[in-house]
């Protein structure tokens, strides 16, 4: 049975034929949807209209000028009278309810019963019937707009479908219209309660009709489909497909198909297996030379790849007799050979340069203007110069002669190795990761220039950095944060400093090793398209330069324009020695919070209107380390300290309004002290770190 079922699925004739039928069946299900809903719209129309005419004969039965007198307790004959014909017009037109009700216009959310014909037997319901006066709340909003419309808009006519109440009730429709008196006002509204079974009644013969004329047209579409489908497209398919599978397995040219059909398209088809089956051949016997072709070019292609490889030092340690610093680097080319490159080397005894750069495109082009760029970059830096003078004597001589238009990210740094001084300057490359000593890595936002050989002219920037013993400098190619894993999501710069922060005090191999094997684990395997390449060095200094910076307590200084455009400025200054410090984080978002407050307050007052100057001391001494800071400057004298502190129990609203930030820096900090000294405001804070 299984073995049949598999046949019937695999057979053309039985798919295409049950494709047909599907599409009919889908058809008819769309028509009946379509014809369904367009059907009950129309019917529900008539269904309102004729409502609305029983409810518009039935107000000619009640007297509008006399509701507030029967509201008022005369049931008179005429009041009798009505109710009677009001009952017996009920029944007639066999609906549940005829009732009329004077609506409560201030609010319409209630209303009081003048009449009330009940008629239970229509729908087998079991409703009761209201006493004259009885007094009720409106059923919901919905009627309550309806009200409204009649009462003020003049609407002659509203209706409420409640096709699915929630009241236990059966479903009906409500139709209401107005109750006037002789002078036109409306002074009540006469409602009916019409079952909405005919409704649903009314549509099922329709979806019936539709149902079995789908199964038939259906049943007639699929006979003659079988007996047309077979003839003129099963049958020449499977001569193709028996000619397709003999070539396949024999590999040799065999008798034309020729005109196997009247359909142009088979006919085509047919044509085109027996101009296959020539090509094939004739591919075959030229596959023989094109391999071994293709294994000269992966041969010279391997050769390239070695060659560039020995382009660039690959022997570590690199300079097992230097002791300032460790270096390793790496570099994995998507293809047989990269544009990625990296080099690092001597420029005299105490100046290592380091350069990594990434060349657009790929393949050998790439290689090889990778190698013309890495070989000027190291010639003109041994000629001397900084690392900005260096790029645009580069950028100069490749746009010179740049007829590839292909242009190449470098970023190059020369480190002091007796002060620890690294001077940098970055061509459009990736930033750089820092890592002081006892920190954690971050990326260093630093100033990019324009890319080398995309533009002549082009200045650059350069900047420097302080290395202290034990920092390490992480730089790479984009094939780093651009590593795609199989669902196409980036490998990033946070995964990359996550992997870096795994081995923070490892040797560079360590932690290059480390950040690969992120990498690997985060693309499981799926292809590359960008080279990958890493470099990292860790400065150790001089054994005499540590002696004296550990006997040294750290102390800096800062002077500039106390203008709020400085904040940043203030606040990195301040980091650097909480970061050399190794401050805890909680601890130094408590001291930045301090220094913009104190630093905010002398550059928008202490010089107001004019400008002047402010000088900031930072110093970290003693076990445990203590920080010591000192704002000064030359403005009016003020103590801050000497405001009363704010109360914080009162609401907002009734604060005076400053003093709060005062109030904070003391909170945050141990010591704070205030003097006016030689002419300058200065201010003393103290945090135990």
């Amino acid at each position: 049975m299984k073995k049949k079922t598999e046949r019937l699925r695999a057979n053309l004739s039985f798919n295409i034929i049950g494709a047909i039928v599907l599409v009919l069946v889908l058809f008819g299900v769309l028509v009946s949807i379509l014809g369904f809903a367009s059907f009950t719209e129309a019917f529900k129309r008539e269904y309102e209209t004729t409502t609305y005419h029983m409810a518009d004969t039935a107000t000619t039965l009640v007297n509008g000028d006399h509701l507030k007198a029967y509201l008022a307790g005369e049931e008179t004959e005429e009041y009798q009278r009505s109710k009677q014909n009001l009952d017996l017009y009920c029944k007639k037109i066999n609906v549940s309810l005829v009732y009329v009700i004077d609506v409560d216009t201030s609010d319409y959310g209630s209303f009081v019963s003048v009449f009330n014909s009940v008629n239970n037997e229509v729908d087998d319901s079991s409703y009761t019937e209201w006493e004259l006066g009885h007094k009720r709340s409106t059923t919901n909003d919905e009627y309550r707009r309806k009200y409204r419309a009649i009462y003020e808009q003049g609407s002659a006519c509203e209706t409420v479908y409640r096709l699915k109440p929630g009241d236990g009730a059966h479903p009906h429709i409500t139709t209401m219209v107005p109750v006037k008196d002789s002078a036109g006002e409306v002074r009540a509204i006469l409602c009916i309660q019409r079952p909405a079974r005919e409704i649903r009644e009314a549509r099922r013969p329709y979806l019936r009709n539709i149902a079995l004329s789908t199964i038939l047209l259906a049943l007639v579409s699929s006979t003659v489909a079988a007996l047309f489908i077979r003839k003129q497209f099963v049958v020449p398919i499977q001569k193709v497909s028996d000619e397709a599978t003999r070539f396949a397995k024999e590999n040799t040219k065999g008798e034309p198909l020729g005109e196997i059909s009247k359909f142009k398209e088979f006919a085509r088809l047919a044509h085109s297996i027996d101009t296959m089956e020539t090509d094939m051949v004739s591919y075959v016997e030229n596959l023989t030379t094109f391999t071994a072709d293709r294994e000269r070019i992966v041969t010279e292609l391997s050769l390239a790849g070695k060659i560039q490889e020995a382009s660039i030092p690959n022997e570590f340690p690199a300079f097992p007799d230097r002791e300032e610093f460790d270096i390793f680097c790496t570099m994995d080319p998507a293809r047989e050979v990269g544009g990625d490159f990296y080099n690092f080397y001597f420029v005299d005894d105490d100046h290592l340069a380091l350069v990594i750069g990434d060349v657009s495109g790929k393949g050998i082009p790439a290689a090889l203007f990778m190698m013309v760029t890495n070989i000027l970059i190291s010639d003109r830096t041994r000629m001397g110069g900084n690392p900005a003078e260096i790029l645009r004597f580069v950028n100069e001589e490749i746009c010179a002669h740049n007829e590839v238009e292909m242009f190449v990210t470098v970023w190059l740094g020369i480190l002091e190795l007796s002060t620890g001084k690294l001077v940098a300057a970055n061509a459009g490359h990736e930033y750089p990761a820092i890592r002081h000593a006892d920190g954690a890595f971050e990326l260093l936002r630093d100033k990019h220039g324009f890319v080398i050989g995309g533009m002549e002219g082009v200045t650059y920037r350069e900047y420097e950095l302080q290395l202290a013993p034990g920092d390490r400098i992480f730089v790479y190619t984009d094939g780093v944060p651009e590593a795609t894993a199989p669902d196409n999501t980036m490998f990033g710069t946070e995964r990359m400093l996550a992997a870096l922060n795994e081995v923070p005090t490892g040797s560079p191999e360590q932690i290059l090793k480390k950040v690969r094997s992120a990498v690997d684990d985060f693309v499981k395997g799926a292809e590359q398209f960008d080279d990958l390449t890493m470099l990292c060095l860790e400065y150790k200094g001089a054994k005499a330069q540590e002696e004296t910076l550990m006997s040294e307590t750290n102390k800096t200084e800062l002077t500039l324009a106390a203008a709020l455009e400085n904040l940043d400025t203030v606040q990195s200054f301040v980091a650097e020695a909480l970061e050399r410090a190794g401050c805890p984080l909680r601890t130094q978002m408590q001291i930045e919070v301090a220094v913009e407050e104190i630093f905010v307050n002398i550059a928008q007052y202490a010089y107001a209107p004019e400008t002047g100057d402010v000088t900031v001391f930072a110093e970290v001494s003693g076990d445990p380390a203590v920080l010591t800071l000192r704002f000064s400057d030359g403005g009016i004298p003020y103590d801050p300290l000497a405001r009363q502190d704010p109360d914080i129990g009162l609401p907002a609203e009734k604060r005076d309004i400053g003093g709060l930030g005062v109030y904070m820096t003391k909170q945050f900090m141990d010591e704070l002290h205030y003097e006016y000294r030689d002419g300058r405001n200065v201010l003393t804070m103290k945090k135990t770190l």
